[in-house]
């Protein structure tokens, strides 16, 4: 039985009980003494059983009545309570689930809805969820444009600007968390897009001070010899020679730290400091766990970009070795040969003439040889812009313009796109080279074919086959020769797989599979 049934039965036996003992008071009166009705007891006794006793019947079922009402309030009040301490944690909890603002606006508003059990229309920054009545209470989302507006009757006025301050705070931090992601997007992109380091920081540095809302901030990087050098500045003033990093400079590098009134360090480390990324601006120090993350990606480019010119400068001093021991191997030898044989036709042309010409041909032909040999060389030495042409349609260039170079027929099997990183695409890019570089120097083949194929999760792979002359082999895989053995050491350093597979007199297979 509900407490408003229970309610209405009170008030039921209220009206009906004090008249019906009455009636009961009376008959038993007139039962007890028919005859004696003029008497002064006989009338004390009726008043006083017939008038008290529905008197205490009627005031206590009026007791129990409030009783049974003060219970069904404070149970409504209980039931609003939970409803609305229901309404706040959907707030949260859809607000947690949203990836965006306008996602939360949705779902907070049906939440609200659901959970209250009357229309409930929201606005924030422009994005807006339910109709609204027109007629119900709204209050305004503090700190954000916007409102909340309730439509159910009766509403608590102060509860709605409760449930808007909550409502507010939930958005705000929607909008923090995407504002976030947004800039650890943008950073992410500006790590793959720039490979000059100086506007790579600058954009890094951009990025940083319009999320923090810093006014200035710089970069200042370590020297070989410790000291740190100002590398970018934006609107502070940062020494511009080089410093040992001493008091607050040196704590910088391990963690954050105030260097002065409203200048935030904080340290720029890879494993070790590299430098320390400085910003000046109000409110930082609630910024510091982002910041340091933020810190830690700059740190990150910083240290990529020191090993990618550290590769560069190996990548130079492996073609150098490459081009002196070519020079050595092939062009000294052939111009000391082709030295040799004109002291012999010096010797020959007063005593046999025609063998005399005969090496002159020798001499030509050794000629013409070196010469193509030559401008192979210089084509290999050629840079390739794969970023301007991207990955493939560098590789399709340099292969087809190689062949032609070297005389020889080329067929291309690339895909329409492969997903490698920019270190993996230059591997690949490097095997081809030398592939076709061996190809036109030792295999003499009158056809090459290029294989590149994605293979899924695993990475890619690259095959270069030839019809030439073949070698054989070693069985330990050795390959023999310089310019394989740097191939090897460069795909399996990339965690990829390579191979050559020959014989003599069947042509030549070169393979290499690096990961994404």
């Amino acid at each position: 039985m509900t407490e408003h049934s229970l309610y209405r039965l009170v008030r039921l036996a209220q009206r009906l009980l004090p008249p019906a003992i009455a009636l009961v008071v009376l008959a038993f009166e007139l039962a007890l003494s028919p005859f004696d009705h003029t008497s002064a007891l006989f009338w004390l006794r009726l008043g006083f059983y017939g008038l008290v006793g529905p008197l205490v019947t009627y005031a206590v079922l009026e007791w129990i009545a409030q009783e049974v009402l003060e219970k069904a309030r404070a149970e409504r009040a209980l039931e609003e309570a939970n409803r609305r301490l229901l309404a706040s944690e959907r707030v949260f909890r859809e607000a947690l689930a949203s990836e965006n603002l306008e996602e939360a606006v949705l779902r907070i508003a049906r939440g609200l809805e659901e959970t209250l059990g009357y229309p409930v229309a929201l606005e924030a920054e422009g994005v807006r969820s339910g109709e609204g009545c027109g007629g119900g209470r709204r209050v305004a989302l503090p700190g954000l444009k916007g409102y909340l507006e309730a439509c159910g009757d009766g509403t608590d006025q102060v509860f709605l600007e409760v449930l808007a301050h909550e409502v507010a705070g939930a958005l705000q931090a929607v909008v923090a968390r995407s504002r976030d992601l947004l800039t650890l997007f943008e950073v992410d992109q500006a790590l793959k897009a720039e490979a000059n380091l100086d506007r790579l920081l600058e954009g890094l540095l951009d990025r940083i001070r319009a999320w923090a809302g810093a006014e200035g901030g710089g970069v200042l990087l370590l020297d070989e010899e410790g000291f740190l050098l100002a590398r970018v500045v934006q609107g502070l003033a940062l020494p511009s020679h080089p410093f040992l990093p001493e008091g607050a400079w040196k704590a910088a590098l391990q963690g954050p730290v105030f260097v002065e009134k409203g200048v935030l360090a904080l340290p720029l480390k890879a494993r070790e400091p590299v430098g320390v990324l400085v910003l000046k601006g109000e409110d930082l120090s609630r910024r510091i766990p982002f910041l340091s993350f933020l810190a830690s990606q700059v740190a990150l480019a910083v240290r990529n970009a020191q090993a990618y010119l550290k590769a560069e400068e190996l990548a130079i001093n492996e073609e150098r070795t490459r081009i002196a021991r070519e020079i050595h191997d092939g062009l000294a030898q052939s111009l000391a040969f082709m030295a040799l044989k004109l002291d012999l036709v010096e010797r020959l042309l007063e005593k046999d003439k025609e063998a005399a010409l005969g090496a002159l041909a020798e001499v030509r032909e050794t000629l013409r040889a070196q010469i193509r040999e030559v401008r192979r060389s210089i084509f290999a030495l050629r840079p390739i812009d794969l970023e301007r042409y991207g990955f493939l349609e560098s590789l399709r260039r340099y292969a087809q313009a190689f062949a032609e170079q070297a005389g020889f027929r080329v067929q291309l099997s690339l895909p329409e796109r492969v997903g490698l990183s920019q270190a993996s695409e230059l591997v690949l890019f490097r095997v081809l080279q030398e592939a076709l570089t061996n190809a036109a120097k030792h295999a003499r083949p009158t056809r090459v074919e290029v294989v590149l194929e994605p293979l899924g999760e695993r990475g890619a792979r690259l095959v270069v086959r030839d019809n030439g002359r073949g070698f054989a082999v070693p069985e330990a895989q050795g390959l023999g020769g310089f310019g394989l053995t740097q191939m090897r050491e460069r795909v399996e350093a990339r965690g990829g797989r390579f191979w050559v597979r020959s014989e003599p007199g069947r042509g030549t297979e070169v393979g290499a599979e690096v990961p994404y």
